[in-house]
């Protein structure tokens, strides 16, 4: 929806402010210079005070209309302005072009007040009042009856769930998103144009964003802090390896937007590296999500190739460290839309991202899709409502077992702007998953980091999966079904192979918060 004032400009051709010659076109200048850096609540406050000076002026009540249906807080009024203002321009006049403005506008807050049926009835009108050759303006009027349509089909069957906003720890008056949390939920990672202690404002007024950090401590989130690579322009969180030593940033680079990564070593984020070709390319890269072996990288860009708007794509690392071909995730996830927000789960078969497409209620709506036997994706499908709003949703991370998600959005009990949330479903369908952690040391103490890990379920023999210790530590983690029993086989050169069986009960499914199941610690031997 934030987009929606530059998609109108291009639509509707705005009438030259000019033309008005009252004394108050500096002050709606002003006003539209903030709209443009997405300043819309300083912009709001000058409408607020012309609307107070010339209370009966139609063309102030337009403007004052278009300018609070983006502003936070202020749908209520907007709608009782153009509700005013929409006798005074009769769409039968063709050549005022705020007739037909001031309609759209009506309509779009009609539906972000969660008034679906009237916005459908307001876009069915204009849409029929609108001359067949105006391509663009009847295609965009037709999204946004189908967004009215989904939205009602959507409401009509909420989903059931718990919602907490994170609090004052994380959230400010200012915007908070991205939210991402390493498998443990011990550390959460975000963006938010809160003031720093060295404060850069963009053109419009507003804090750059930047990424921040907080840990949860004693069942509480605790002092949220700045962390040490944020380069003063524009940088946000987009996604973090599943334990939680790899964070996925983007970077505003000028014209364009890339992916880089930042590697935890003792404690401490490592300068921001830039990912190589074919990730980041000529175009627009924006998010990003590590596979659970971070062997594979789904990721948003706007290529040439795609579907339209920016698609999902995911690529390989080879044995030798470079990145392999590209592969676009097809039809069934990527739509002529914009799509965003990727989000793969641990289990490698569950995709989360956002989408303008599909089933939208509006703006960007979370979707579920399911990678098939053939290692194709099924079709999307909507995660719901309530939980998708008429507004843009977006950054979707759920947890191992999926009952519960720290997820951004801007609701009503927030503290300004877009909060933090965590959302918890009922535990009626439980992933009956667990993660299994532990330590490889050598004789010396040191992180086995060139150790090997396989993991095979002893019943039916079946391989789990392979996992390499961490450089930093010596810590694995690896994620199986619970209920059953297995052999952990250990190698490393010029080191005697442990072979360790264990099992992990049912009751140690990954029901909640830092529920992992640890073993004792490994010393390996040297094999002389």
């Amino acid at each position: 929806m934030r987009n929606l004032y530059f998609s109108l400009l291009i639509l509707f051709s705005f009438a030259s402010i000019s033309a008005q010659l009252k004394e108050y076109k500096k002050e709606i200048i002003k006003a539209d210079d903030l709209l443009r850096f997405d300043n819309y609540n300083k912009a709001a406050l000058i409408y607020d005070d012309l609307i107070q000076q010339y209370p009966d002026d139609a063309f102030i009540q337009f403007k004052a209309g278009e300018c609070y249906l983006l502003s936070e807080g202020r749908v209520d009024k907007c709608i009782e302005l153009l509700e005013k203002v929409i006798p005074k321009y009769p769409v039968e006049d063709r050549n005022n072009i705020q007739a037909i403005e001031a309609r759209f506008y009506l309509g779009q807050a009609y539906h972000l007040n969660y008034r679906f049926e009237d916005a459908l009835e307001t876009f069915k009108k204009l849409k029929e009042q609108i001359p067949p050759k105006r391509f663009e303006a009847v295609a965009r009027i037709e999204r946004e009856i189908q967004y009215s349509k989904n939205a009602i089909e959507l409401k009509s069957h909420p989903v059931e769930f718990k919602i907490t906003n994170l609090g004052p720890v994380i959230n400010t008056e200012y915007d908070e998103h991205s939210p991402v949390v390493n498998l443990h939920e011990d550390m959460l990672l975000f963006t938010s144009n809160r003031e720093t202690e060295i404060p850069k404002k963009t053109g419009g007024g507003l804090f750059v964003e930047n990424v921040f950090y907080s840990l949860y401590r004693d069942k509480k989130w605790i002092t949220t802090r700045a962390i040490d690579i944020n380069t003063g322009g524009n940088n946000a969180t987009i996604g973090i390896s599943p334990d939680g030593t790899k964070l996925l940033i983007y970077q505003n680079d000028g014209i364009i937007g890339n992916i880089y990564i930042s590697k935890m070593k003792n404690d401490k984020w490592g300068e921001l590296e830039k990912l190589p070709s074919p990730i980041n390319t000529m175009a627009n890269e924006t998010h990003a999500s590590f596979s659970m072996d971070g062997k594979t990288l789904f990721f948003t860009s706007d290529r040439i190739g795609g579907f339209g708007g920016k698609d999902i794509y995911a690529v390989t690392q080879l044995p030798n460290g470079e990145w392999g071909k590209v592969r676009n995730l097809g039809p069934e996830v990527n739509t002529e839309f914009d799509e965003a927000s990727p989000y793969i789960h641990p289990n490698g078969k569950s995709l989360y991202f956002s989408s303008e497409g599909h089933r939208s209620m509006g703006g960007f709506d979370i979707f579920k899709a399911n990678l098939g036997e053939k290692d194709q994706w099924g079709s999307a499908r909507n995660i719901g409502y309530p939980i998708n709003t008429p507004f843009d949703d977006l950054f979707y991370a759920p947890t191992l077992d999926e009952q519960r998600v720290y997820y951004a959005s801007k609701r009503d009990d927030g503290f300004g702007g877009s909060d933090i949330y965590l959302i918890e479903f009922p535990f009626n369908h439980p992933n009956a998953l667990t993660v299994v952690g532990g330590f490889v040391f050598t004789p010396d103490g040191d992180a086995a980091s060139d150790a090997k890990i396989t993991v095979t379920e002893k019943k039916t023999g079946k391989k789990e999966g392979v996992y390499r210790p961490s450089m930093n530590s010596g810590k694995y983690i690896f994620i199986i079904p619970a209920g059953k029993n297995y052999s952990m086989e250990v190698e490393m050169d010029n080191h005697k192979t442990v072979i360790k069986d264990f099992k992990v009960p049912a009751g140690k499914s990954f029901a909640r918060k830092k529920n992992t199941f640890y073993l004792d610690p490994l010393v390996l031997k040297v094999d002389k």
